[in-house]
């Protein structure tokens, strides 16, 4: 059992993330208190029972029982639930009835992250994104290190091809290719029945491609075949205008406005490919982007706030299901020097890792797992590397409590000893009769030698 003085650390909120965090601290043996509701003592009562720590009984609405819970007599506090709107509540309830209390409150928001930093003293605010995606980074950068461009012997599954150029651009230059084919054919035809020279063949064919109206001289004699070449190659004329506008219009859609598109297609090879768009998955896009790294990122739904964001900034994101050859075909996956699979969803990730990390194809993977089995299972088994932000945000928040219980203690102990009795000392004493450093008192001989040299100099001034 967990004594008062041991200032033990007071964990609220057993989801995941407080179930890793109390567990870390059990093993790191650092005195943890759990404080239980009802339901949590259903679920979690026989493991902590097991681990023997501490719990403190309160009621389903927790946040009226922190008179109950004597914050004072704590470390520090560690509010690991999942909402954030009853994480800030509970902070801010916590901070009125105990002022001197360090708190950890998990806050995924940014915006609230930074009125408890610049409102509420003593509050150390994380989340799970925060605290894995400069793991995550800092791994992508790692791999990033060490590859090899794309070699060119890297077999690629049937259906993946660059999208270096979109299917109506391609549709395009066909009609135009085969327009411009039409000009030598009708110039020879100029030249057999006309008995024109080659060159000015070729010039009164392009004329009649390219001008207004038709040439009068050409429609007007000759055999009707010559009439109809001449007529058919004045429309391709129009044919090319209309195709030539299409392509230009299609290269300043792309160049303009891609970053606003759902399905544009990514023309980056050797790049990083993030997949989801939550604040893990955008925190290390972001952290990547600003490292001069080309990142492209792939999120299921457009509607995410997180995706208007990433194209703010110049980073293209593709809207699609990441288990389609399709989507993996727009950001130009088989072509990545490193993917991280950081959606929401461990099946997600795990058949994009299986998908990419394949020995024929073999694109770095890290993927995201909340489940240490399958963490586990996946490092063993084959050549993704697995990333927990369980894990991440367990280790982060036990580093920074022990390090706030560490500064309650050194604070506690000071005040201790401010508040021991000191000697009184007259407003006339000399330096001699200062107080003490508390741990030094004088011995009775070092007593007696003052007392002499004081009275010394009391007969020498009464002389004077």
């Amino acid at each position: 059992m967990t004594t008062t003085g041991d200032l033990p650390i007071l964990v609220i909120g057993l989801d995941p993330v407080g179930q890793a965090i109390v567990h870390r601290l059990h093993a790191l043996r650092v005195p943890v208190r759990v404080a239980l509701t009802p339901a949590d003592r259903l679920r979690h009562g026989a493991m902590l029972e097991a681990l023997g720590v501490d719990t403190l009984e309160v009621g389903e609405v927790w946040q009226n029982d922190f008179a109950k819970l004597e914050l004072s007599r704590h470390g520090a506090v560690v509010l690991a639930g999942d909402d954030d709107a009853e994480n800030v509540d509970a902070c801010l309830v916590a901070r009125r009835c105990c002022g001197e209390v360090p708190i950890a409150v998990r806050v995924s928001d940014q915006t609230l992250v930074r009125f408890l930093r610049m409102t509420v003293p003593h509050v150390d605010a994380y989340s799970m994104g925060s605290t894995t995606a400069p793991v995550a980074a800092e791994l992508a950068m790692q791999f990033l290190a060490k590859r090899s461009p794309t070699s060119p012997d890297r077999v690629l599954p049937h259906h993946a091809r660059p999208p270096f150029i979109s299917r109506a651009s391609q549709l395009l230059l066909g009609v135009l290719t085969v327009c411009a084919l039409l000009v030598p054919i009708v110039a020879a035809a100029y030249v057999r029945f006309l008995q024109l020279p080659f060159l000015r063949a070729f010039v009164l064919a392009w004329r009649n491609l390219l001008a207004s109206g038709l040439e009068d001289t050409v429609l007007g004699h000759g055999p009707p075949a010559l009439r109809a070449a001449s007529l058919v190659l004045s429309i391709a004329g129009r044919v090319i205008l209309a195709c030539v506008t299409g392509l230009v219009v299609d290269w300043l859609i792309t160049r303009r406005f891609a970053p606003l598109l759902a399905s544009m297609p990514v023309r980056l090879r050797d790049h990083v490919v993030v997949f989801g768009a939550g604040n893990v998955g955008a925190r290390v896009a972001e952290l990547l982007h600003k490292r001069k790294i080309a990142v492209a990122v792939v999120e299921s739904s457009g509607q995410l706030r997180n995706v208007q964001r990433l194209r703010s900034r110049g980073i293209p994101v593709v809207v699609g299901d990441a288990t389609v050859d399709e989507t993996l075909e727009l950001c130009n996956a088989w072509h990545a020097g490193l993917c991280l699979a950081l959606t929401n969803s461990d099946a997600v990730n795990l058949h994009v890792g299986l998908q990419l990390s394949d020995k024929k194809i073999g694109v770095p993977v890290i993927v995201r797992l909340l489940s240490p089995e399958l963490s586990a299972l996946v490092t063993d088994q084959s050549a993704m590397t697995p990333v927990s932000p369980v894990a991440e945000t367990a280790n982060h928040v036990c580093r920074t409590v022990a390090h706030m219980r560490s500064d309650r203690l050194k604070h506690r102990d000071q005040a201790v000893q401010l508040a021991e009795p000191v000697r009184n000392t007259g407003r006339y004493a000399g330096a001699e009769f200062e107080p003490a450093p508390i741990g030094s008192e004088p011995t009775a001989a070092e007593s007696t030698q003052t007392a002499e040299q004081a009275g010394e100099k009391t007969d020498a001034e009464t002389r004077t």
